[in-house]
């Protein structure tokens, strides 16, 4: 008897093609599971770890309807800690309640760093208040990248750094960096006094990325290249107060490649920064931004 080998061997490709077909989607399911099973886990055990630290003992919810309240040195030594832990707070609302005065704190560590990454992406709102005598000190092997917010991804406004010195290797008074598209500086001022090896901004050094609206710089600064807002670039600057006396102080032009729209120069009246402000607002804010309340200053003292 003479057997058809060719009809058994198709027959058992095609049960063994088919078996296989079944292997490979039976293990990218449990791949799929098994990573959104950890992921779950993940963002339980993070909860749990906030819950644990009672929400690093802010007051408030975090909400806009009901942000964390920010009212002394000890809770923005927490807030540092708890972005240099790991938590970004991402469209999570701040509001600071009083003017702050940092003079017991020696060498306050900057929110989010460059070097590890963390950054902060919530808003934070100083309503109008202060913080003063500020001391940040970069150090050389650690933190190079110096500012109120070593890397900022979310938003800070309504606050004036009223005085204190900042010194590091790449310094802004508000931030030394931005760290999304989302980051912005708006209606804020510093006069703290800045130094730094390379690049001092006055507001911002190297914000590339991110959005200055309505800001000035009364500080003093040092370093091998100065700007009164930034020190190397932003996306999009507008109605910033330039309190020298001409346009050369105010951004580097070799290494700015963004928009500068109605800055003004020689000035610090503070209503003149508001009607900027309220013209520009629309402008500089884009769909899908957070929600947040722009606060007038009335004068340098808020």
């Amino acid at each position: 008897m003479r057997i058809d080998t060719k009809v058994d061997i198709k027959k058992v490709l095609k049960t063994s093609l088919l078996w296989f077909s079944y292997l490979v989607r039976i293990a990218a399911a449990c791949l799929i599971v098994y990573w959104c099973y950890g992921k779950v886990r993940e963002w339980n055990d993070f909860q749990v770890f906030r819950e644990w630290n009672d929400h690093y003992g802010f007051e408030g919810g975090g909400t806009y309807e009901d942000p964390y309240l920010i009212s002394s040195e000890t809770d923005l030594i927490a807030l540092s800690d708890a972005v240099n832990n790991g938590d970004f707070f991402f469209n999570t609302y701040f509001v600071q309640t009083e003017d702050i005065d940092m003079s017991s704190c020696p060498s306050f560590t900057p929110i989010g760093t460059m070097e590890s990454g963390y950054m902060f992406r919530g808003i934070y709102d100083g309503a109008g208040h202060t913080i003063s005598n500020l001391k940040i000190y970069g150090d050389v092997e650690e933190t190079e990248y110096v500012g109120l917010f070593g890397k900022l991804g979310g938003v800070v406004m309504n606050l004036g750094i009223d005085s204190g010195r900042i010194t590091g290797h790449y310094v802004g008074s508000f931030a030394s960096a931005d760290g999304s598209t989302d980051a912005m500086i708006i209606n804020c001022y510093n006069d703290a006094d800045l130094s730094a090896i390379y690049r001092c901004g006055g507001i911002a050094d190297n914000f590339s990325s991110g959005r200055i609206l309505g800001c000035a710089n009364y500080g003093i600064l040092t370093g091998s290249v100065t700007g009164q807002i930034v020190s190397y670039n932003c996306s999009v600057i507008s109605g910033c107060c330039n309190l020298m006396s001409s346009n050369d102080d105010f951004i580097p032009w070799n290494t700015f490649a963004g928009d500068i729209y109605d800055c003004f120069i020689g000035s610090d009246d503070r209503t003149e920064l508001n009607r900027r402000i309220d013209r520009y607002l629309d402008y500089i804010i884009y769909p899908g931004d957070p929600q947040f309340d722009v606060k007038p200053w009335t004068s340098k003292e808020g």
